[in-house]
């Protein structure tokens, strides 16, 4: 399996062979050496190689190649894939999915890597001269190759999402994030492991024995104090994971949700545990905006994996049809195809119970009825999304994302924008009102209008969504069409007709 994802895969060698043409290697190891050389040579001229700034600066060099021209390289190569048609004809060839997937992620930035590859000699002679040492060395380059596939795993996964033509978009997103993760690497040192842990930055500063301003917060995980880049690794390697399973779930089809309801499940569950591995323990901790930033924070994450998990109408439809026909008295709820009811509630419960957890393990917290308020708010609006998301899809089918965009624009923007308006005439207890039912405002708001309104949302379309479900039952499930023979059925791709 290794020998045909590594060695015998074609996808890696037409990258190897179409970006690696010779003379190319040639011309720019030539390049990348001489100016390692000269770089080398003005440290040494400046007697400075006894101090850590020249390995931080090839250390950077590699950041560079790996985490910017490198994720470019990868969202460029899928997204033009996409567009060119021939991603559909890697899809139906014998090679599967995780072979494809693996020869993108490793092939398209080869050159990248050769680079980095050509800068790792200068890299390790200017860690031993000084005072970083091979253990700074190997720590701090773990991490680099940790963050490297962190990246890149975001890129391929971002340019099979994409639509045609938006290559550009693409690499500019993944530019911002990498290089606003990079900025906050000196937030470990108040205490806050996201984002800066989703970077190498952290266990650079840890190599060369930086310790942060007087009276930075030491981070910890769960209370046990590890070394940075042990922690960077915590972060990285889980999110890695899931985003090559969406990765490799849409390379096998691009119909495909992004996860199933579980894997989205046991997601979320990895957001919460990591989160709360930087607040068990801490110190310094101020549930004033500590409580509202983790409801936030999950709240978003959860509201992206409900999207990632909704199936469309026609999915919907043919789940149902296909239940229908081996006897099964509803579509099973835990199939990709099926309804999301589930594994949204048990997305809002995972968010409700970080909130218990808080409370139980960190008493000093103090946690009172208006966080509670504001954990309850974040568990209904969550619901209502879930809900409100697969009843529009089912109800208006192709219509149905700009019909759930027409209705966020309405319910989470619009009151904001009247809020704002209404401030100078009516004063700022009206406008307070009328932005606590928007979740932007209202769930760190923590005010029981925003909670019951929150709650109303998420019953009314719970009600709705099940009638929705009986209609299409009803619909759908009696009367056999001459166009379902079972010849149209892929009986291959649904577990459960197996």
């Amino acid at each position: 399996m290794l020998n045909q994802m590594l060695f015998d895969n074609p996808l890696l060698v037409r990258h190897v062979r179409s970006r690696l043409r010779s003379p190319q290697p040639g011309y720019l190891t030539v390049v990348v050496v001489l100016l390692a050389s000269c770089l080398m040579w003005a440290g040494y001229a400046a007697d400075g190689l006894d101090q850590p700034v020249i390995f931080c600066l090839f250390f950077g060099c590699q950041c560079l190649t790996l985490h910017l021209a490198g994720t470019s390289q990868v969202a460029s190569s899928i997204s033009a894939s996409s567009d060119s048609g021939i991603l559909d004809f890697h899809r139906v060839s014998p090679l599967s999915s995780l072979t494809t997937t693996m020869g993108f992620v490793l092939g398209a930035p080869i050159r990248e890597y050769l680079v980095a590859l050509l800068l790792l000699p200068f890299t390790l002679v200017s860690a031993v001269l000084c005072d970083v040492g091979i253990t700074g060395f190997l720590t701090s380059g773990i991490v680099l190759i940790s963050t490297t596939m962190l990246f890149h795993s975001l890129a391929i996964t971002a340019g099979l999402l994409a639509t045609r033509g938006k290559t550009r978009n693409i690499n500019m997103g993944l530019g911002f994030i990498v290089v606003t993760s990079s900025f906050a690497s000196f937030q470990v040192f108040a205490g806050l492991p996201i984002p800066g842990l989703l970077t190498a930055g952290p266990a650079l500063l840890e190599a060369i024995h930086v310790n942060g301003p007087r009276g930075a917060v030491p981070l910890t995980f769960f209370g046990i104090s590890l070394p940075l880049f042990v922690q960077s690794l915590l972060y990285q390697i889980p999110l890695t994971i899931f985003l090559f399973v969406a990765a490799v779930r849409r390379m096998r089809s691009a119909q495909a949700m992004l996860y199933s309801k579980s894997t989205a499940i046991a997601f979320l569950a990895s957001i919460a545990a990591l989160n709360l591995g930087g607040i068990i323990g801490h110190p310094q901790l101020q549930a004033a905006w500590l409580v509202p930033m983790l409801a936030y924070m999950e709240f978003i994450v959860a509201s992206l994996l409900i999207l990632a998990i909704t199936p469309s109408q026609g999915l919907y439809h043919n789940c149902v049809r296909r239940s229908r026909r081996i006897g099964m008295a509803r579509p099973p709820l835990w199939h990709d195809d099926s309804s999301n009811r589930a594994a949204v509630f048990v997305m809002a419960g995972l968010l409700l119970a970080s909130v218990q957890i808080i409370q139980t393990l960190v008493p000093a917290m103090k946690i009172d009825d208006r966080f509670w308020r504001i954990a309850g708010t974040a568990t209904a609006v969550v619901t209502y999304l879930g809900l409100a998301s697969q009843y529009f899809f089912l109800k208006f089918g192709r219509r149905g994302k700009l019909v759930l965009m027409m209705f966020l624009f309405l319910f989470w923007l619009m009151p904001l924008i009247f809020a704002a308006l209404a401030s100078p005439a009516f004063g700022a207890d009206a406008a307070i009102v009328i932005a606590s039912l928007s979740p932007l405002f209202g769930i760190g708001s923590g005010s029981w209008l925003a909670l019951i309104f929150a709650g109303s949302m998420a019953a009314v379309f719970f009600v709705l969504l099940l009638l929705e479900e009986r209609n299409v039952w009803d619909k759908l499930g009696g009367r056999k069409h001459a166009w379902e023979d079972d010849d149209l059925t892929d009986q291959a791709s649904n577990p459960f007709l197996q």
